[in-house]
């Protein structure tokens, strides 16, 4: 579709560092206009806001959700603060992209959920991967008959040590970064779950296990394996290291994150750029976080609701997610 309309509004709630992702990739497409930015902390407030050229900036999330110039907000607060931006956006009539994963607890995505329905607003929550084109290209693979019977699949994903200190007391790592690869499973598989047994490892002394191993059951018997935790190296040169693996009848896929095979080896430090998600050019990101913005906001402007990710499906990563927990505290299978 042609955008031929005015430019699109749009405002960040939360300004940490994804949500500052969130304000380069808004800037790195052309109809969308940086109305404003909000942040508790003053101070972050107007950086970001003076860095990026946002209008006005808030520390109160009443006030942007109120900026009659703001169309849309995305929502990019800590894991466990996702409701409560959601519902006061949503009740004003604001259009809502929300981080992933929706909530930290079925509750609060029934809420969340009931409200944005009751609203009427266009929702979305952003599970990245699906904009990822190599899961994109798996998946349409399988919906052409090209792998045969999908018989397991299995993901990793894991993070720096240092990160573990930002969430460890907040989220589990299968509810924070484990839930990517379980929705992403679920997606391409095109396969339901039906009971989840887990094993987590806590060796620090946080509120959460630093480790998960989580082997879901889908239909027909099939399995899935998720492992996740924090506990990379913080020398280690990528934000992230993650693997997928599916064996089907047909294939053998392997997709690697870092696994763009670029690396600077410079002479103050090793890096493994990303040119995947949101990697940096000319100041603002590119990538999938743009791809995932930008199409929220064509839904948008055309007034539909999206369809590549429903806010059910994104319950449903979270309850598995939740089940994986439970079945790690408990020690025996949980059924969904």
């Amino acid at each position: 579709m042609t955008i031929h309309m005015r430019k699109v509004g749009v405002g960040v709630i939360g300004l940490g560092d994804f949500g500052e992702r969130h304000v380069q990739a808004i800037k790195a497409i052309p109809w969308a206009e940086l109305i404003a930015v909000c942040s508790r902390s003053e101070s972050r407030a107007k950086e970001v806001a003076q860095r990026y050229g946002a209008k006005r900036w808030y520390i109160d999330r009443r006030k942007i959700v109120e900026d009659v110039e703001v169309d849309v907000v995305t929502i990019a607060t800590a894991d466990d603060d996702h409701a409560e931006p959601t519902i006061l956006a949503s009740e004003a009539g604001k259009h809502v992209l929300l981080e992933k994963p929706i909530a930290t607890t079925l509750e609060d995505a029934d809420k969340i959920i009931s409200t944005i329905k009751s609203s009427g607003v266009i929702f979305m929550v952003g599970h990245i991967l699906r904009f990822d084109r190599r899961y994109r290209m798996v998946r349409e693979m399988r919906l052409r008959g090209e792998l045969g019977e999908i018989i397991s699949v299995y993901a990793r994903r894991v993070g720096s040590s240092r990160a573990a200190e930002r969430f460890l007391n907040r989220v589990s790592p299968i509810v924070q970064h484990g839930i990517h690869d379980i929705d992403i499973i679920r997606w391409v598989w095109g396969k339901e779950a039906k009971k989840v047994y887990a094993n987590a490892i806590k060796f620090r002394e946080y509120k959460y296990p630093d480790v998960f191993w989580t082997i879901v059951e889908f239909e027909g018997g099939k399995v899935g394996v998720v492992e996740c935790g924090f506990i990379l190296p913080n020398t280690y040169p990528h934000f992230i290291d993650s693997f997928f693996e599916l064996l089907s009848e047909d294939a053998a896929i392997h997709i690697y994150t870092p696994g763009e095979y670029f690396t600077i080896y410079h002479d103050k430090h090793l890096s493994k750029p990303d040119v995947t998600y949101w990697p940096q050019l000319n100041q603002y990101a590119e990538g999938a976080l743009k791809d995932e913005i930008e199409y929220f906001l064509r839904c948008v402007v055309s007034g539909v609701q999206p369809d590549l990710i429903a806010p059910e499906d994104a319950r449903r990563a979270l309850e598995i997610a939740l089940a994986a927990e439970k079945s790690a505290l408990v020690g025996s299978t949980v059924m969904l």
